[in-house]
């Protein structure tokens, strides 16, 4: 009989698997340089949702344009201008994937689901829309690889992006060599984590493409440590956040780290205003430390800041005896959201 493995195990074996999951991803049977019928929208929530935001940000470097729901139902101006619309969910279960797919439904667009079954797989098989499954048996925020290759490949088959395998193979090889069992990425991630050990973790982002790592950062830290974190956008921080440091007396000095994601593409301005904000404020608040992105494509960068995120989340949730599957108050939500079987569907 096999040994069931630790929370602290299982998250670092799928963590892993980065790499992995975006070459499967990279090898789907679909077409490339489809005509684009409309602005693509990406609706789910979480871990499944986050795709969506990598897409609108390697998008953006193409000089192209997606949108993000993570609500019920669609956005106002889906029904004025039609978009095409995906819907992601790795369960399959999750009430705002089904509200937004049946909207979508409704107002008659173009719809495609990416999960690993579920109702949302089997209402939209049923319904003649194309699903994209993945593989199951892992936490949702540990598939991102296979979640978000699988939106590339969809939106670059809508013709919304350009080809993305050249550049999923290069985010696959940097994810090994910084995410795999001998990866470069744990020095990086343990050192943080030691100088964050008793401090709130806040992660600025240098660029579009950085802030969306920071969120998964951000979500990472919470989930995975169970810890609160926060994320803020240069330039933009620079105008409101950092006159907020000065009170309550000493907090934010004693008890709150910032790590600065760095990108070779970012504005030189930022990169300015970066090294003026260190000095400025290093009585006020504590600069832990700053990660580069590493690669040549946007996603190749992105995905290594994800990469070294995900083990720093881990570190963190090791430092303080958390385990990192465990998300019980999200479960305890789904219980009290969930209705008895004779009162109708399920509203999580």
């Amino acid at each position: 009989m096999t040994e069931k493995l630790s929370g602290m195990e299982e998250m670092t074996s799928q963590m892993a698997a980065l790499g992995a999951q975006l070459r499967w991803g990279a090898n789907l049977d679909l077409p490339v340089g489809g005509h684009p019928d409309g602005e693509m929208l990406v609706c789910g929530m979480g871990g499944s949702g986050i795709t969506g935001d990598f897409l609108s940000a390697v998008a953006a470097t193409e000089g192209r344009r997606t949108s993000v729901h993570k609500d019920y139902g669609l956005p106002g101006w889906a029904a004025r201008e039609k978009p095409s619309v995906v819907v992601v969910s790795y369960s399959g279960d999750t009430s705002e994937a089904l509200s937004s797919w049946e909207s979508a439904r409704d107002l008659g667009l173009s719809v495609t689901v990416v999960t690993t079954g579920g109702k949302l797989g089997e209402i939209a098989t049923r319904a003649g829309h194309r699903a994209v499954t993945v593989p199951g048996g892992f936490q949702p925020r540990s598939a991102l690889g296979y979640g978000l290759s699988a939106v590339l490949r969809v939106a670059a088959a809508a013709g919304a992006i350009g080809d993305p395998r050249p550049s999923l193979e290069e985010a696959a090889s940097i994810a090994d060599s910084l995410s795999g069992p001998e990866g470069g990425g744990q020095a990086i991630a343990s050192d943080l984590a030691a100088a964050m050990a008793d401090r709130m973790v806040g992660i600025y982002g240098s660029s579009p493409l950085t802030t969306v790592a920071a969120y998964r950062w951000k979500t990472q830290i919470n989930e995975n440590a169970k810890r609160a974190a926060f994320r803020a956008t240069m330039p933009e921080a620079t105008h409101n956040e950092i006159t907020g440091w000065d009170f309550p007396t000493g907090l934010a000095d004693s008890r709150v780290g910032l790590v600065a994601l760095r990108d070779r593409d970012e504005h030189p301005g930022v990169s300015k205003r970066f090294g003026h904000l260190e000095a400025l404020t290093a009585d006020r608040v504590s600069w832990t430390g700053e990660v580069w992105a590493q690669g040549s494509s946007p996603l190749a960068r992105l995905i290594s800041l994800v990469a070294v995120g995900d083990l720093f989340s881990l570190e963190l949730a090791r430092v303080a005896g958390a385990d990192p599957v465990r998300v019980e108050l999200i479960d305890r939500l789904k219980e009290r959201m969930t209705p008895s079987p004779d009162s109708g569907p399920r509203a999580f």
